[in-house]
C-alpha cells in the first residue's frame, strides 16, 4: 500500500506543476511587438511621409521632362 501514496503525490505533482507552467510560462516569454502598427497616428504619420515622397518624385519628373 506504499504505492498509493506514491501514485496520489504523483498526480497532484502534476497537476499543480501543470497549472504553474499555465501560469508562468506566458510572464517568462518575451512579448513580441507587431510588425505594423494599426494606430490612427501611425497611419497619418505613414500617408504624409508617402505623399510627401510622391509631391516630390513628381516635381524631380516634371523637371526632367522641362
Amino acid at each position: 500500500m506504499m504505492n498509493n501514496g506514491f501514485f496520489k503525490g504523483l498526480i497532484w505533482g502534476s497537476v499543480v506543476g501543470t497549472i504553474l507552467g499555465a501560469i508562468i510560462s506566458p510572464m517568462t516569454k518575451p512579448q513580441k511587438k507587431p510588425i505594423a502598427e494599426f494606430n490612427v497616428d501611425a497611419i497619418a504619420d505613414t500617408t504624409q511621409g508617402l505623399m510627401r515622397k510622391a509631391r516630390y518624385a513628381r516635381r524631380r519628373l516634371m523637371k526632367k521632362l522641362d
